[in-house]
């Protein structure tokens, strides 16, 4: 497995807009005070950080870059600029109201010759009609659909329906798609749960194939001490059937994460910079028997809207051997 770090961005700062003072400059007589410009950035600008992703690859030759990076417009719009060792991932996406943009040569891997082109149109809101565009070389599969999507039980439970034609390699397939999904979350004292399920199904009435899969996730999340927090999820897929689009083809899946954080106190007037928590991970992919432990050191800087610092892991492959892992890790502040 390739030494590729993806660490999450999380940036939980408040909306800030940052201006700059006028700064009035005393002159000699005859002269006016000039006001420096103002810097403004979007009210919401920091907060999109915390789906930014930082990439460090560190054998099988270098990776490093970032995906998802929030420009500084008041239209979200987020670029992705990453050096693989034989070629350049860069694009940008954003979403307008209900309508999703993706345009750029994105991720195809760490030995890959070349990136994945890629031009996507999506429209879904949440409620009423809906339909896409998805153009993709090298490779990957491209499709064109519509269809409809209505929620019942007061919006809990939302149901998709789409109809439409995929290709990939040589296979040219219509198809169609069916989704319901639903989610549920309750305090039961300290300890805030929630829980989700997703069951889809595809069907290729020309080939005459169909593949049904079950999403089940699980999260909890509780305050153990002042500054100590416990988070755990787990997911489960289950898979039945078989498609003629490798892409729509789901595998079985099952993966538990745990994190156990710890803030360290600050006073009213937090010095400029400072550890600021300590946080352990581990990941257990049951499917691939791997499993990964991580120990964060996140360090606070006040000029800075988020935690930072090293992270050092280890991971255990099914075949028995094992591996560290270094890499730079966020969390807000």
């Amino acid at each position: 497995m390739s030494r590729r770090f993806t660490q999450i961005l999380k940036c939980g700062a408040a909306a800030l807009t940052l201006t700059g003072p006028a700064v009035a400059t005393a002159q000699t007589a005859g002269t006016q005070t000039n006001a420096v410009p103002a810097l403004r950035l979007p009210a919401n600008y920091f907060p999109r950080f915390g789906d930014t992703e930082v990439v460090a690859g560190l054998d099988g030759g270098v990776s490093f870059g970032v995906r998802a990076f929030p420009l500084p417009f008041k239209q979200d719009v987020r670029l992705v600029l990453a050096r693989h060792p034989q070629y350049w991932e860069y694009g940008v996406s954003t979403r307008i109201n209900d309508t999703s943009l993706v345009v750029g040569v994105f991720d195809n891997g760490l030995g890959a010759a070349a990136g994945i082109p890629r031009l996507e149109i999506t429209y879904n809101p949440y409620r009423g009609l809906q339909y896409s565009g998805l153009l993709q070389g090298n490779g990957a599969y491209s499709r064109f659909a519509g269809g409809y999507a209505f929620t019942v039980f007061q919006d809990r439970v939302r149901v998709v329906n789409n109809a439409g034609v995929a290709f990939q390699g040589d296979v040219a397939a219509t198809y169609t798609q069916t989704e319901v999904g639903a989610g549920y979350g309750k305090m039961f004292g300290k300890i805030n749960t929630s829980f989700g399920v997703n069951a889809r199904l595809y069907t290729f009435p020309i080939q005459r194939e169909a593949q049904g899969s079950l999403d089940v996730s699980l999260n909890a999340n509780t305050a153990l001490a002042p500054g100590l927090t416990l988070v755990a999820s787990h997911f489960e897929r289950l898979v039945a059937g078989h498609v003629a689009i490798p892409a729509l083809n789901h595998g079985r899946s099952q993966e538990t994460n745990a994190s156990l954080t710890y803030r360290l106190p600050m006073g009213a007037t937090p010095p400029a910079f400072t550890v600021g928590a300590l946080r352990t991970r581990v990941t257990r992919v049951w499917t691939g028997n791997v499993t990964t432990v991580y120990g964060d050191l996140l360090l606070r800087a006040e000029a800075l809207p988020s935690l930072f610092g090293p992270s050092i892991g280890y991971q255990w492959a099914a075949d028995g051997t094992g591996k560290w892992l270094f890499s730079l890790t966020f969390m807000g502040k």
